[in-house]
């Protein structure tokens, strides 16, 4: 497979220490089917860089802060620590934690009473989370930012150890999500996640709440 011998796949599959290309990486890659999430996470296990994220030190895009303002859709930015940069009306009704300064979508995730009560199966949501951002972090340069949020995580919620070596790998994506509102109704969304092109590291969430025929 990919143009190399058995022992030497032996050996990679192994972790020795070996001399691994690009080029190598890539034909696993296509031999093995991989989707671009597995594939960035082969590249992360690796030990490459598959991008960088450069978003922390820039001043946010103007027209993205005004694109979600005129949204009636709850909206928000986040870069890929996580961090919320921006958000409208709509997403501070919805989530109460925006309010707090720097608000941060794994704290509020993990640690927000508030959240926990207004999602639906909050586990399978939380896993689900940790997985992407586990992703984000083994792809995006391992960000030490984003690490020590994720140990927070971790050393304080027991579980998340089990989910951090689930082999499953998720990107960061859409999803179906479903949270109570402030009369106590169950409402669906779908999150729609969409990624600036001049700015990979910002990610514009919006939830698009489904209607029941």
């Amino acid at each position: 497979m990919a143009g190399v011998g058995l022992t030497w796949y032996t050996w990679f599959e192994q972790g020795r220490d070996i001399a691994v290309s690009d080029d190598f990486l890539h034909r696993l890659a296509r031999g093995l089917q991989l989707d671009r999430a597995e594939r960035e996470h082969l590249f992360a296990l690796a030990g490459r860089e598959t991008f960088s994220d450069g978003s922390e030190s820039a001043e946010l895009p103007q027209s993205l802060v005004r694109m979600i303002g005129g949204l009636d859709q709850a909206a928000y930015i986040m870069n890929s620590s996580w961090d919320v940069l921006a958000h409208n009306e709509a997403a501070r009704t919805l989530f109460e934690d925006f309010i707090l300064p720097r608000p941060n979508m794994l704290r509020i995730v993990f640690f927000s009473d508030h959240y926990r009560q207004k999602i639906r199966d909050w586990q399978f949501a939380a896993r689900l989370v940790l997985l992407k951002a586990r992703h984000d972090y083994l792809t995006g340069g391992k960000s030490p930012l984003l690490r020590s949020i994720l140990d927070e995580v971790l050393q304080a919620v027991p579980q998340t150890m089990e989910w951090w070596d689930d082999p499953e790998v998720l990107r960061i994506g859409d999803m179906d999500i479903t949270l109570r509102d402030a009369e106590g109704r169950w409402r669906s969304y779908r999150l729609n996640i969409l990624v600036s092109e001049n700015r990979p590291g910002l990610r514009i969430a919006f939830y698009d709440e489904k209607l029941v025929a």
